[in-house]
């Protein structure tokens, strides 16, 4: 199989936004997915140009080169003013420790290594727009390193966490899938702001401060156990 294919494909007519300030490569890629997908097609590669971009479209994925200049910056920008969008990095690496955890700290969908092919891109993308998160073992990694560097900083020896609540556990559970607050409200039928209410008791009681590390701590307590 193709391209083409019989199943429908979750990115065909979809709307899907480029943000990398090389020029050769949005471009590239917007050629590769263009004929293919016939996508609804955006691209920047700035602050100016991202926020252009945005008020034109509501992008359904986001395709964000972590190597780009201010990635950090447009990465946030992005995921304020199109909270709905689902945000894949590209070109992520163990070179940049430090930008892959912000990403996984800010909420991203997925990842897509430097070793990884257009292939896996487009399969990614078709993970991601089904709703899913994807964590690849290299990023698994990084984010278990950081959360053991944490707890081994403010957990004084001997100190035991407060247990979470059956719906705290529930909680934990969709941060794990990268669910959104709103996501968790409508699928457990409770108010939002119930369950940013849970959400920071649910990470005060582990000991971390974002949703990430919450739900790095809890795979690895399972593998532990």
């Amino acid at each position: 199989m193709g391209w083409e294919d019989t199943i429908p494909d979750p990115l065909r007519d979809t709307s899907i936004l480029i943000i990398d300030d090389c020029m050769l490569y949005r471009e590239n890629l917007a050629a590769t997915f263009e004929p293919n997908l016939r996508a609804d097609l955006h691209i920047a590669w700035d602050l100016p140009s991202l926020v252009s971009a945005l008020q034109e479209t509501e992008p359904r994925i986001v395709l964000l080169n972590i190597t780009a200049r201010d990635s950090a910056l447009l990465l946030r920008a992005a995921m304020d003013l199109s909270p709905e969008a689902r945000v894949i990095v590209l070109g992520a690496s163990d070179d940049n420790e430090a930008e892959v955890i912000a990403c996984a700290e800010a909420g991203v969908a997925g990842y897509h290594m430097r070793s990884d092919s257009l292939e896996d891109l487009l399969s990614l993308m078709r993970h991601v727009a089904d709703g899913n998160t994807s964590c690849p073992p290299e990023v698994a990694a990084m984010l278990l390193r950081r959360v053991s560097a944490l707890a081994a900083r403010r957990e004084p020896p001997g100190r035991d966490l407060a247990p979470l609540t059956t719906r705290e556990n529930q909680i934990l559970a969709m941060l794990e899938l990268g669910r959104s607050n709103q996501d968790i409200a409508a699928h457990l039928s409770i108010a939002v702001h119930t369950v940013k209410n849970h959400v920071h008791s649910v990470l005060t009681k582990l000991g971390v401060s974002t949703r990430a590390e919450a739900a790095a701590l809890s795979r690895a307590s399972r593998l532990h156990v």
